[in-house]
């Protein structure tokens, strides 16, 4: 009987919780100095408090987290499958190494991004006039524009990062147990799929916070909670749910990628969707009945309700374009 803590399942699974409980640890270290090491812990206790700061900051640590969960599990189940194993020989070693250069690089790219942020702040400030003559968007899409690109910058680098360190990781071990590559099924496609959603709707959410949280100043915390965590949840969860359902029981040659790929596709072609929608009500409604409908609880229901099944509408599309020609035959990685 194969050893559960050596399994393959068991490999990349423990990693990825390995990488996702690092990333917490590290958000809960930097909140606590930021709470008690700094001078102006007063002042940051109080910030702690708002719902404005602490939510979206919950719903970008959650982001990071289940990113890098995602990153270290697909890369290590990736190099099973390319050696065609199923364990390795010193899975300690390999924790042990996927640890250290996880934390070094961590810290490195928090300073790397931290600078890039603080150089491109000053280039904005000094230079306002022109980036607006130039762009046509004032200082404050200007200042939402950099940390949007920050974002980016920082997201990219940590699934790169993640990938080559589980790389790095695995150099240190070698191929153990019998020859088969680790499983892959529609319950992984699925839960890939609500995951890549999860993860597009946090980073869409932290993106248009700031701008949504001026046009809407008594927003409190069930608003803060719904549209931050709640909504998110709920989103991954149905397209987990719908994948189930959908996706073909045997995925043929499918891969980890083409998951990433449905969840991509399934998320922006439903964020197009409702903006195409959206338009087309706005243009038949008079300007008394947006008023109306704008200060209606119900218009908030209603159009959650009608998020929901585009997007259920979009992962469907998105299972007939990338699984037209499933087969019955089993996947070999």
């Amino acid at each position: 009987m194969t050893d559960p803590v050596r399994s393959p399942a068991s490999l990349a699974w423990r990693l990825a919780l390995t990488a996702v409980f690092l990333r917490l640890a590290y958000a809960a270290a930097v909140q606590g100095y930021l709470l008690i090491g700094m001078p102006q812990f007063q002042d940051m206790r109080e910030l702690h408090t708002q719902p404005q700061y602490l939510v979206p900051m919950l719903a970008h640590i959650a982001m990071a987290a289940v990113i890098a969960g995602l990153t270290a599990w697909g890369a290590m189940r990736r190099w099973l499958a390319r050696n065609n194993t199923l364990t390795v020989d010193e899975p300690r070693k390999l924790f042990g190494t996927f640890i250290a250069l996880l934390l070094v690089y961590t810290l490195a790219v928090a300073a790397g991004t931290a600078f890039l942020h603080n150089t491109l702040m000053q280039f904005v400030m000094n230079n306002r006039g022109m980036l607006e003559d130039w762009s046509g968007i004032g200082m404050i899409g200007q200042f939402l524009a950099l940390g949007l690109i920050v974002r980016v910058v920082t997201i990219l680098l940590e699934i790169i990062g993640i990938w080559v360190i589980v790389h790095i990781a695995a150099w240190t071990v070698q191929p153990a147990g019998p020859a088969s590559g680790p499983p892959y099924d529609r319950r992984h496609a699925a839960w890939i799929t609500g995951l890549t959603v999860l993860i597009w709707q946090l980073g869409a959410s932290i993106a248009l916070g700031g701008f949504l949280q001026m046009q809407s100043g008594g927003a409190g915390w069930t608003e803060f909670a719904l549209g931050y965590l709640i909504l998110p949840a709920i989103l991954m969860a149905m397209c987990v749910a719908l994948c189930l359902k959908l996706l073909p029981r045997l995925l043929g040659t499918a891969r980890l990628g083409r998951a990433v790929a449905h969840g991509t596709l399934a998320f922006w072609l439903a964020q197009a969707l409702g903006v195409g929608l959206g338009y087309l009500v706005i243009r038949a409604m008079t300007w008394d009945q947006f008023m109306r409908a704008a200060s209606s609880y119900m218009t908030g229901i209603v159009v959650l309700l009608a998020y929901g099944m585009l997007l259920a509408l979009a992962c469907l599309i998105g299972r007939k374009a990338l699984y037209p020609r499933a087969t019955a035959v089993s996947p070999q990685t």
